[in-house]
């Protein structure tokens, strides 16, 4: 059954690469919640170039996450919900999958709705940051064009990496970046200050309150969710047993491979 969720994502997504078995395609853990253990709000995967050097030694990187819950019979009072911070596409301006766009993962949002992506491989030998726009092709069909939000190509910076110094004023008046200085070493905040500060907390801390879903570790659940795009945590187990659940990551072929 898992080989064929595993195939319907590949198909669905749009991710060829996230099909095959092989080694390093999938990881698998079993977590054990104590009582009184609980995760804080987090992304499962980033941009390869977000992690620096060691990011391109990888051949594979983290796509879909999925998690099957252990507990028998546990119940709401017993706390360690998973919660989640999905968008509403219905507020979204385009139909392209969040998550990752040919290839190239997303490193944040703009106009509070649509992913940004960054593409490490230009002609110039440089990246860009752009969106994806629909657009009017023949009768009865849409097609999708690049929308380029950055002012030029660049070259990403060292840690802590603050995305918006590179785009278009008109993009960088909404852009927010996927995750946070507070959240994540690796990125600035929207003020270009490095880590330990709350200012310019982005979307992943700022997600609408309504699209806010919450799953009770029941016996037999099954998620799954795109393990780039989606902010999540696991509410503090306030019962006395331990919270289990098998938890695992389909992962797709990194773009390219860094030998060493």
């Amino acid at each position: 059954r898992m080989r064929d969720l595993r195939r319907a994502l590949a198909l669905g997504l749009g991710r060829p690469s996230l099909e095959p078995e092989g080694t390093r395609k999938h990881e698998m853990t079993y977590n054990w919640y104590e009582p009184g253990a609980k995760l804080g709000r987090h992304l499962d995967e980033h941009h390869e170039e977000t992690k620096g050097v060691k990011g391109w030694q990888m051949p594979t990187r983290r796509s879909v996450t999925w998690l099957v819950y252990l507990n028998d019979g546990w119940e709401e009072e017993e706390g360690g919900a998973l919660r989640c911070f999905p968008r509403d596409k219905g507020s979204m301006s385009t139909d392209v999958q969040v998550g990752a766009h040919e290839g190239n993962l997303q490193v944040g949002w703009v106009n509070g709705r649509d992913p940004v992506f960054l593409d490490c491989f230009r002609p110039s030998g440089g990246s860009a940051l752009y969106r994806v726009a629909s657009t009017s092709g023949e009768v009865g069909k849409a097609s999708q064009e690049r929308c380029i939000l950055s002012v030029r190509d660049f070259d990403v910076p060292a840690q802590p990496i603050d995305f918006a110094s590179f785009l278009k004023s008109e993009a960088k008046e909404t852009f927010s970046q996927i995750s946070t200085s507070r959240l994540d070493p690796r990125f600035a905040s929207a003020t270009g200050t490095a880590a330990n500060t709350n200012a310019g907390k982005s979307n992943i801390e700022h997600a609408d309150e309504k699209t806010i879903l919450e799953v009770r570790p029941a016996a037999g659940t099954l998620v799954v969710f795109d393990s780039v795009s989606l902010p999540h945590l696991v509410r503090e187990v306030t019962g006395k047993r331990q919270r289990i659940a098998a938890t695992g990551w389909f992962h797709e072929d990194s773009q390219f491979v860094l030998e060493v």
